[in-house]
C-alpha cells in the first residue's frame, strides 16, 4: 500500500502535464476566458507541486510554498467564475471573506510556517458554492452539456473539492498526529482525485471550440 501511495506522488504531480499539453496544442484555447484562466492555474500548481517536490528532497520545507498556491488557487478560481456566473455578487462576497478569514488565521491561529488548513477548508466550501450555483445556472438551457468545455471545467472543480473538502481540514491533524508513512496513505486519497481533477480538465480544454448556439457562454 506505501508503495502505491509513493506512485500516485509522481502520477499526481505529473497530471497536470495532461491539460498543459492540451492548452498549448491550439492557440483558439487562450481566446476562451475562462479556460485562459484555467492555463495560469495549470502553470501555478505545476510550479507548486514541482517546487513542492524539489523542496522536500532537498529537506527543507514546502509549505509556504503551498500556502501560497492556496491563495493564488482561490483567486484564480474566483477570478474564473467571475466570467461564468451571471450573477456575480457571490464572487465578490466570498472574495472578501476569504481575504479577511486568511488574514485573522494567520494572525491568531495558524502561522505561515503550517498547512493552512482552515483557509484551505473554506475556500473549498466558497468554490462548491460557485459550482453549484453555476450548475443551476446551465441547467436552465437547453444546451448539450457532454459536449460543453465549461460543464466538464465546473465538474472538475466541483468533484476535486466536494471529496477533498474535509481532508483539508485535518490535514493539520494528520501531519502532527499520525506517522508519515499512515499520513501518505492518508493523503493519496487527495492524490487521485488531483489526478482525476487534471483530467477531467484536458477533457474541457478539448471541447473549447464546440458550436454551442444556445448559450452565451459558448462566445467566451
Amino acid at each position: 500500500m506505501l508503495q502505491f501511495a509513493n506512485i500516485l506522488i509522481f502520477v499526481s504531480i505529473f497530471s497536470v502535464l495532461i491539460p498543459i499539453f492540451f492548452l498549448l496544442k491550439k492557440k483558439r484555447n487562450f481566446s476562451n476566458a475562462p479556460i485562459r484562466i484555467l492555463g495560469i492555474l495549470l502553470f501555478a500548481s505545476a510550479i507548486s507541486d514541482f517546487g513542492g517536490y524539489a523542496l522536500f528532497k532537498m529537506g527543507k520545507s514546502n509549505i509556504p510554498l503551498s500556502n501560497i498556491y492556496i491563495i493564488v488557487q482561490f483567486f484564480l478560481l474566483s477570478y474564473m467564475y467571475y466570467f461564468l456566473l451571471e450573477k456575480k455578487r457571490i464572487v465578490y462576497v466570498a472574495s472578501i471573506l476569504f481575504t479577511g478569514f486568511c488574514v485573522i488565521n494567520l494572525l491568531f491561529i495558524q502561522s505561515f510556517n503550517e498547512f493552512q488548513s482552515w483557509p484551505n477548508f473554506i475556500q473549498g466550501i466558497f468554490i462548491i458554492i460557485y459550482s453549484i450555483k453555476y450548475y443551476r445556472q446551465i441547467l436552465k438551457t437547453r444546451i448539450d452539456l457532454l459536449r460543453f468545455s465549461h460543464f466538464w471545467l465546473n465538474t472538475a472543480v466541483y468533484l476535486y473539492f466536494a471529496f477533498t473538502l474535509f481532508l483539508f481540514a485535518i490535514t493539520n491533524y494528520i501531519m502532527k498526529n499520525i506517522p508519515p508513512d499512515v499520513g501518505l496513505i492518508s493523503w493519496s486519497f487527495h492524490n487521485l482525485n488531483n489526478i482525476a481533477k487534471n483530467i477531467l480538465f484536458a477533457v474541457a480544454i478539448c471541447y473549447v471550440g464546440v458550436k454551442q448556439d444556445e448559450y452565451r457562454d459558448a462566445k467566451f
